[in-house]
């Protein structure tokens, strides 16, 4: 007979302040079905003729105990139905009862769902009852020691949804997946998948699907899976021939696997942690060109070196003919070595780094550029994990420290590419969540990372056809801009003037350091947010300059001698963002140009934020002894910089555009309607991009164009009140799941 845990003191009090009794709260461990709420219910929600659900307001908990001693653990089910109706008979009771005849205890989420789909409401169902089965299910009279979520069609789509949502502490110890549909969805304005993998998965993976199944949602959910692995997680994928359906009732002829097989299997092992093996990006392997490297040894040998480029073909182009005028221009001049080399992964850079290439050498830089072939699945047998490629990479950075000692080291950023076109899929995916953890070797002293990826890259986050048209290697155009990107930074570490000589003449899209003499440290407050950015690990960034600075937030305000400033809107700060991790990057007297830098130089790189607001431009429309006034196409032009460094570097965050706030009391002033003018050309960029563009100009003037009293204390920054306004516009855009 199984043994049912007693509810615990702490639970009977919460039932009771619940307004829940006792009794009540003890028949928890042997009823039927429960409210999200921890209540007993009577029955469930009414299953109809053809064995669905058709339309589920009250959401709840059926559960079904399995009748052996000792339980292996509990599963979450969540059938599906296309999020219209719940498909209880054959995808949630059928499953439950396999899965009670494999030792789970079973919990099927009646989630709501109707003729007017929404997802979301799916979702906050499954996340109430999941966290309820992790902190309760022992009272409820389920085995805790294995939790596992199992999600068929559509509800495989939900469970995705539900383990991106789960904090890292949340996380259950399986997510089985049955031809879970939709994983291609991506947004309006984004070629990235909605639903994503956590970027630190614990639990075990399992997805499966007949090869007779959508091909769209075959290919994603693979991906899916390469993305779980490639994050260093367990996974399995697994494609049924086919004449099985995808839940295993129809028998394959010969031998063929059937998913209640291939499942029953995966679930009679449970799997231990992956064991600490040696990293194979960081073993050395010589590669395969053996003359090169032996020509590039003899030459080290004979000539000392200023600047060395390091890399695979992508470096290595810089030798072709196309490519030689950016080497000329760029590197030549600065005495460079190109030991980039085709094919080269982090173990044959290694290799040859500890085999003499750098031998009686002392340059003021070396490049560093790898990582795209660690983890091509085309070419190579093996395919390299997020975190194998971050340790290959930072074991090449710690043998170039130990050998070069008084060089400059900059990292870049691994660039987009692949072999499967424009839009990015597994490849990409751990190649970005690689250089985010190499990200965060860099010191600002010796190691420097830098990201140039924006210049390959469309506004949506696909690859741009001109800058590599093979979707891997950059054109002569592109490896040019990319070269042009670095330049501030490498003239910088090289200590001469920059041979960049096509500065564009639009200033709005030049990134510039402070330009003004402001009342706080600007280059204090970069590094500090540098310092902080990781431990906040924000969910949402906002950009901007005094208006955004002076809202609240971290890091705090100071004056020039560092002592701290009062906030303008500290209670709608509070209001609006008080149950979110935030992050402020406004600076105040910041141009567009001034963002760009700070952006070049760190801000949001190695973030996973899933909003940035953004409201930039008020102060290029103003001279000053250090900047000019730009024109409204020269600062849109600098906005848009903005937006595509963000999509670049958070590919996955929802970017929120802001209109310049008006300034000025009188709606003829030549300020205001320059503004207005700024804010028109805003508005079709962003619909043009489908990004959220929000306005709120309209709402702070009165009938006549002045400004309503309150709102502001100078016609241009908002007081609380004004703060009020903006939060009460910004609050149901962030609470989108």
């Amino acid at each position: 007979m199984k043994i049912v845990a007693p509810l615990s003191i702490a639970l009977i009090l919460l039932f009771a302040s619940a307004g829940i009794s006792t009794s009540i709260a003890q028949n928890l461990s042997k009823a039927a079905f429960v409210s999200l709420r921890a209540e007993v219910l009577s029955k469930g929600n009414r299953v109809e003729a053809d064995g669905n659900l058709h339309e589920i307001n009250t959401p709840l908990l059926r559960l079904m105990r399995s009748d052996i001693e000792s339980p292996k653990g509990t599963a979450l089910i969540l059938a599906g139905g296309g999020y219209e109706i719940l498909k209880m008979k054959n995808e949630g009771e059928k499953m439950a009862i396999f899965l009670n005849s494999e030792g789970f205890d079973v919990v099927v989420l009646e989630y709501r769902v109707s003729k007017v789909q929404n997802p979301d409401l799916a979702l906050d169902d499954a996340l109430r009852a999941f966290r309820l089965l992790k902190t309760n299910g022992n009272e409820f009279g389920l085995e805790g020691k294995r939790l596992v979520i199992v999600g068929i069609s559509s509800g495989g789509h939900l469970a995705a949804r539900l383990v991106q949502k789960l904090g890292k502490n949340e996380q259950p110890d399986d997510l089985i997946l049955i031809s879970p549909t939709n994983l291609n969805e991506t947004p309006v304005n984004s070629v990235f998948s909605i639903v994503r993998p956590p970027v630190q998965p614990t639990a075990g993976l399992f997805v499966s699907f007949s090869a007779k199944d959508n091909k769209d949602w075959i290919y994603s959910a693979e991906e899916y899976a390469k993305t779980w692995k490639g994050y260093d997680g367990r996974a399995t994928f697994q494609l049924l021939p086919d004449n099985s359906t995808a839940q295993g009732e129809a028998k394959p002829a010969d031998k063929q696997p059937k998913l209640p097989d291939i499942l029953k299997e995966y679930l009679s092992t449970q799997a231990d942690k992956p064991a600490n093996t040696p990293n194979p990006a960081a073993i050395p392997v010589q590669g395969y060109a053996k003359q090169r490297y032996a020509a590039k040894l003899d030459l080290v040998a004979k000539e000392k070196f200023e600047l060395i480029l390091i890399g695979n073909s992508i470096t290595h182009n810089f030798e072709k003919p196309q490519y030689q005028a950016i080497w000329k221009q760029f590197f030549a001049p600065r005495k460079a070595l190109n030991l980039g080399t085709s094919a080269y992964r982090t173990e044959n850079i290694l290799w040859d780094l500890q085999n003499g290439i750098l031998d009686g050498q002392s340059p003021k830089v070396v490049v560093l550029e790898v990582g795209t072939n660690n983890v091509d699945e085309k070419n190579y047998p093996t395919r390299h994990t997020a975190g194998q490629l971050a340790g290959g990479i930072e074991a090449i950075i710690k043998t170039l420290r130990a050998k070069l000692p008084d060089t400059k080291i900059i990292v870049l950023r691994c660039f987009p590419g692949c072999y499967g076109g424009p839009n990015p899929g597994s490849h990409r995916a751990i190649l970005e969540r690689a250089s985010d953890r190499v990200s965060k070797l860099a010191d600002g002293k010796h190691i420097f990372y830098w990201d140039v990826n924006h210049v390959f890259l469309n506004l949506d986050g696909s690859i741009n056809r001109e800058a590599m048209p093979d979707w891997l290697h950059p054109s002569p155009a592109a490896a040019k801009a990319w070269a042009q990107a670095m330049e501030p930074l490498l003239s910088e570490l090289m200590g001469d003037k920059s041979r960049d000589t096509e500065i564009p003449e639009n200033s709005a899209i030049v990134p510039r350091p402070n330009l003004e003499n402001n009342s706080y440290d600007w280059l204090g407050r970069h590094k500090e947010i540098l310092c902080i950015k990781d431990s906040i690990d924000p969910e949402i960034v906002l950009i901007g300059n005094s208006i955004t600075h002076l809202w609240g937030g971290e890091p705090p305000m100071r004056w020039a001698d560092g002592t701290l400033r009062e906030h303008n809107g500290p209670e709608s700060w509070d209001a609006l963002f008080r149950n979110y991790r935030v992050l402020n990057l406004g600076f105040g007297w910041d141009r567009t140009q001034n963002v760009l830098w700070r952006l070049d130089r760190g801000e949001l790189d190695g973030l996973q934020p899933r909003t940035v607001i953004i409201l930039i431009g008020t102060n290029n429309t103003g001279q000053s002894q250090h900047a000019r006034k730009n024109t409204a196409s020269e600062i849109v032009e600098g906005i848009q910089a903005i937006c595509l460094r963000v999509r670049s570097k958070v590919p996955h965050a929802k970017i929120v555009l802001m209109a310049v706030f008006p300034r000025e009391q009188k709606k003829d002033h030549p300020l205001r309607i320059f503004i207005n003018e700024i804010n028109e050309q805003l508005e079709t960029f962003a619909k043009e991009q489908k990004i959220t563009f929000v306005n709120i100009g309209s709402k702070m003037l009165d009938t006549d164009g002045s400004f309503l009293p309150g709102l502001t204390s100078d016609f241009c920054h908002p007081t609380e009140k004004g703060y009020q306004l903006w939060a009460d516009e910004l609050r149901p855009i962030i609470s989108e799941p």
